[in-house]
């Protein structure tokens, strides 16, 4: 779960009403209530439902009908319905719209590239990147999980992954086995992640001591190759695929042997496209 704080669904609010809705204001709807209600165009997972209601209710509206991020819709479902002052109806209307629809974008494509890869590999896991566009943190992660998805990081401070831009000041893959050793000397708990290019690295990754190699761009069909290789020097190692996993090569991978496909793909997904109508009452 993806904790929105009070202070998060103000500043939603507040980034589209810096001063008020100047046309609302003039228009003088005082006493004018109306109903605003969610459809989906087409087929979706539906996200930050949730987020919407808060909005919504933070401006008066009473909720009259809702359904769960992470829901599969088809083309006409709705999604939200809700009912008060009409003035509040039109403060949210967008706000709460792009929100949904750009959440709703990434579950959608998320759940993709998820139901590709189950298809060869039930066990596999779906891993979306820190690479999400800036300042849109948690509605990028609960889109992610909404959509069948796990993160694999959330930031700088939860894992230990080591690129080889860490290593050009550490001795390079040669030295992978000192360097593993000096991480794990100095903590116990955390798994050690290595990214590598090729066979050759990742079989120094695989002798030094690390948990995890992480294959960057790594073709399919190279990847059994790979993952044999690396399994003969430690077999418990754990090997993911990375860069450039998509829909269209998930069950590629998840074939090939891959544990885990780790991509930033589903963040750029198109938003949904989802109808809004807003009636009198």
């Amino acid at each position: 779960m993806i904790y929105f704080t009070e202070t998060d669904i103000d500043r939603l609010i507040e980034d589209d009403v810096p001063a008020g809705d100047m046309t609302s204001y003039l228009m003088d709807f005082k006493g004018e209530t109306g109903r605003i209600s969610l459809f989906a165009r087409h087929s979706m997972v539906v996200c930050c439902i949730e987020e919407a209601e808060r909005m919504y209710r933070k401006n008066g509206l009473q909720i009259m009908h809702s359904v769960p991020s992470g829901t599969k819709l088809s083309e006409g479902d709705k999604m939200l319905e809700a009912e008060g002052n009409a003035e509040a109806i039109h403060l949210i209307w967008r706000t709460g719209l792009a929100m949904i629809e750009f959440a709703s974008g990434i579950a959608t494509r998320t759940n993709s590239l998820v139901e590709a890869a189950h298809a060869v590999n039930q066990n596999i896991q779906v891993a979306g990147t820190r690479k999400h566009p800036p300042y849109l943190k948690k509605i990028a992660l609960k889109a992610l999980m909404a959509g069948g998805g796990i993160p694999h990081r959330t930031g700088l401070s939860d894992t230990i992954l080591i690129f080889r831009e860490h290593l050009l000041f550490s001795g390079g893959y040669e030295n992978i086995e000192n360097v593993i050793t000096k991480i794990r000397n100095k903590q116990k708990e955390r798994k050690i992640v290595v990214e590598a290019h090729n066979i050759s690295e990742a079989k120094l990754i695989a002798s030094s001591g690390a948990d995890v190699i992480q294959m960057d761009k790594l073709p399919p069909n190279d990847f059994p190759i790979c993952k044999k290789e690396c399994e003969k020097i430690n077999p418990s190692i754990c090997i993911i695929a990375a860069g450039g996993v998509n829909a269209s090569n998930a069950a590629e991978y998840a074939k090939a042997g891959a544990e885990v496909l780790v991509t930033s793909w589903m963040y750029f997904a198109p938003p949904a496209d989802i109808k809004a109508v807003i009636e009198k009452i």
